[in-house]
């Protein structure tokens, strides 16, 4: 594989830390690994339009919220119940969005910071979660805080 151009190879569809890439520096060939390219990723800066994944979970019923789908909308039937939020990862951030309710209330109490909970009682109700310190912090929404 010597003499192909890289155009050629084989797409990866998943990387790791210690995978390499080619680099061209001060015209000299060279590696590096996707983990030394973005471990100074803390302050950068995007431009344009940035997509996060589109994919929401829907909850119909108490149970558990998804940590991997950025959003969760609630569709509470007449009784609601208990919701819960496994801890996080350190500045994770979460969108819960009540989008219909039949008469119910949904509430969290688990990994909420301060021994709070967090109540959604109407159409519309929100909370922005961000998990830090151990512990989710409301940071943003209309939902009830108590």
């Amino acid at each position: 594989m010597a003499d192909s151009k890289i155009s050629e190879l084989t797409s990866a569809t998943s990387i790791g830390v210690s995978d390499l890439l080619y680099v061209v520096q001060s015209n000299t060939s060279k590696k590096v690994t996707t983990g030394t390219l973005f471990a100074n990723a803390a302050n950068v800066t995007f431009l344009g339009n940035i997509n996060l994944d589109t994919t929401v979970q829907l909850l119909s019923s108490p149970g558990a919220i998804d940590l991997k789908k950025q959003i969760t909308h609630l569709s509470a039937d007449a009784t609601g119940g208990l919701l819960t939020i496994p801890a996080g990862t350190n500045s994770q951030l979460k969108i819960i969005v009540m989008i219909s309710n039949a008469g119910g209330t949904y509430y969290i109490s688990s990994n909420i910071a301060n021994s709070g909970n967090v109540i959604f009682n109407n159409v519309g109700d929100t909370a922005t979660l961000l998990y830090t310190n151990s512990k989710w912090f409301v940071t943003g929404g209309t939902a009830s805080i108590t």
